[in-house]
């Protein structure tokens, strides 16, 4: 008998599906389901979470058809997704509106509208930086605009609406809630005095598990749909960027995560809470373990930008982005001059201002498509270098860097950021996190005896990436100038202004 383990990643723009053997940790098959987020008015983000649902039983579905007989040897299947994500359900089971997904900018007013002594507590319980990206605006815009959408509704994320469908279980994880501005990692619970503070409803938001508990089991209409056997247990699963840093074996502080994906991210673990300053702060998928993590908003994000702006004639996506890494690795470091700002859709760290608007400065008549190709390429891994700044001293102490995200199917993107972060690096065998989620449902049934058991069998290197001294000291003046011709939007002084108040600030 074989042990077999599922893992799904129910992404901002697809869902990706593994299957683990367990014991030798190879990854048998993959499958994954494109899909696309809705914008019905500027600023804002929205997807049907019933695409999600489909999405993972067409992924998963795909897997068992390659051996129809593994199907009976699947032992559990883990869940992982794209953060902060609002889905509302309601006591009937049904979903209330589209999802207001994470890079959803509509509620830029609420936050400006906020007292610094309302900022102030809200970092200082949760850890965190509190932008638009987080639940509380969200929820704070739904009171505002939609109050009857949160009457007795759930919120879940979007990972846990899929678990939900396929188990029946309403629950929350420890690095979702992180990311809600409503949970004290501290506590590792729900903040009773930020709920009152902001009168979040009573009964919305969902209680919460660890990301290795057993949520439930699959129930039969589930399991017609995925085409498994009914009773396969589900585990409560985490968010994406904490479950994949298992997948790529980030264990401590000495190894550094970057990610290449719709937005970009830099993360490390630390087993203490501790002054972070602007990083954010995740509860871990283990109670005793903290992740640190840096955003920036606007990473493959730009690309896809890129291809649609620029590369749209030719149809075919594969070939449009072979085409962007070849035109970009044929353009000279620093683009000729072109230096481009990725702030399509504002930014985080360490601007935390929704209103940055993206810009290319050094623009001429002598620069072709390579150099735009190239500028934005070398604009992303700035602004991840930028970004990086907030971890502090930490930085200094990273031995291991390991990039993960579609990204890393570029050579060229690898070869800047490798260059610009002036650090080699590593891409794992598997670059995605429904590795991450096989590898918790493993330890959720006892197959593995612990995530690092997991990891240690999991985990592979496929490629190594060597930065090359010259061209990072080439790299060190074009970022001088990028940090210098960084648009500015006025957003973040109006925002202070206003959080100040009648009580001033705080």
């Amino acid at each position: 008998m074989t042990d077999l383990l599922i893992g799904a990643d129910i992404g901002t723009g697809a869902c990706k599906a593994s299957l683990l053997r367990a014991g030798d940790g190879q990854v048998l098959a993959t499958a994954s389901v494109q899909y696309e987020p809705s914008s019905p008015k500027p600023g804002w983000m929205e997807q049907d979470p019933e695409i999600w649902y489909q999405a993972l039983c067409t992924s998963v579905r795909r897997l068992v058809a390659t051996q129809p007989a593994w199907a009976s040897d699947v032992r559990a299947i883990g869940v992982t997704g794209q953060m902060r994500g609002v889905v509302l359900v309601d006591a009937g089971g049904m979903v209330v509106r589209p999802a207001m997904l994470w890079n959803d900018n509509r509620c830029a007013t609420e936050l400006v509208g906020l007292s610094s002594n309302d900022r102030a507590r809200v970092s200082a319980i949760t850890r965190n930086v509190l932008n638009t990206m987080c639940t509380l605006p969200k929820i704070m815009w739904l009171m505002r605009h939609e109050p009857a959408s949160l009457e007795r509704a759930t919120l879940l994320y979007p990972k846990d609406y899929v678990r939900w469908r396929l188990c029946g279980e309403r629950c929350t994880d420890l690095s979702d809630a992180s990311g809600s501005s409503l949970f004290d990692p501290a506590t590792q619970s729900w903040s009773d005095e930020l709920i009152e503070r902001f009168a979040v409803p009573d009964g919305l938001l969902p209680p919460v598990r660890h990301a290795t508990d057993i949520a439930g089991a699959l129930i039969p209409a589930a399991a017609s749909d995925v085409c498994l056997p009914a009773g396969v247990p589900i585990v409560v699963g985490g968010s994406d960027s904490t479950v994949e840093s298992y997948a790529i074996g980030i264990t401590d502080r000495r190894t550094c995560k970057i990610r290449l994906g719709t937005s970009g991210a830099v993360s490390t673990l630390v087993d203490e809470l501790e002054d972070v300053g602007q990083a954010y702060v995740w509860s871990f998928v283990r109670p005793d373990r903290w992740m640190l993590d840096t955003n920036t908003r606007a990473c493959g994000g730009a690309v896809r930008w890129l291809r649609e702006a620029v590369y749209a004639h030719i149809s075919d996506d594969h070939r449009a982005f072979a085409t962007i890494d070849a035109e970009a690795a044929a353009a000279p470091v620093g683009a000729d001059g072109l230096l481009f700002h990725p702030y399509l859709l504002g930014e985080d760290a360490p601007y935390w201002d929704p209103a940055l608007r993206a810009s290319f400065d050094g623009l001429s008549m002598t620069h072709r498509r390579q150099h735009l190709a190239r500028s934005v390429l070398e604009g992303t891994a700035f602004a991840l270098r930028d970004a990086m700044g907030t971890l502090g001293d930490r930085v200094d102490g990273f031995e291991r860097c390991v990039f993960t995200g579609g990204g890393t199917l570029s050579p060229t993107w690898l070869s800047i950021m490798s260059d610009v972060l002036g650090r080699d690096g590593e891409v794992p065998g598997s670059v995605d996190a429904s590795l991450g989620a096989a590898v918790l449902a493993g330890v959720g049934v006892g197959i593995f005896a612990d995530l690092q058991a997991g990891v240690d069998r999991s985990y592979t290197v496929k490629m190594r990436i060597r930065h090359e001294p010259a061209r990072a000291r080439a790299y060190e003046g074009y970022f001088e100038r990028y940090l210098a011709t960084i648009p500015g939007s006025g957003w973040a002084a109006a925002s202070d202004a206003a959080a100040s108040g009648p009580d001033g600030p705080a």
